[in-house]
């Protein structure tokens, strides 16, 4: 059985690394032999923020399931539906998994910026109808 505790050169544990794969299988048998789904690298970013950066909804719903907090925030003051906006390309199956789980629209960053203000300034219809239920801006 493998250290959950060893880390990279990034800081990242081998769950980062599955859940950035979004190798659910993998994920499932590591929360479940106690690797900490809260783990953070160097950057800041759980697996639940690489999850999020992929579009691996499973990876995400398991991290979840294994307690990872949903508005932890890396360096830079992003959470996890903060990634999953900028990297959604138009998918919203992670945004919409994250705001189901009560993800704050409204966290945040570091430089002023929030997931909901994100989705309005990329102004991508298929991203912002993920926060329709918000309004709109003033």
């Amino acid at each position: 059985m493998s250290n959950h505790n060893v880390r990279d050169r990034q800081g990242r544990t081998s769950l980062h690394a599955a859940a950035l794969r979004g190798d659910l299988a993998e994920v499932e048998q590591l929360v479940g032999s106690g690797a900490d789904p809260g783990a953070a690298d160097r950057s800041g970013f759980t697996p639940l923020h690489l999850a999020a950066q992929e579009g691996h909804v499973d990876a995400a719903q398991a991290l979840l399931d294994a307690g990872a907090e949903i508005d932890q925030k890396n360096k830079f003051g992003n959470t996890a539906l903060f990634v999953a906006v900028f990297n959604s390309r138009g998918r919203g199956d992670l945004i919409s998994l994250l705001r189901e789980r009560g993800a704050d629209p409204m966290a945040e960053n570091a430089s002023g910026q929030t997931p909901l203000g994100l989705a309005r300034l990329i102004a991508n219809f298929d991203v912002a109808q993920y926060f329709a239920d918000l309004g709109s801006s003033e």
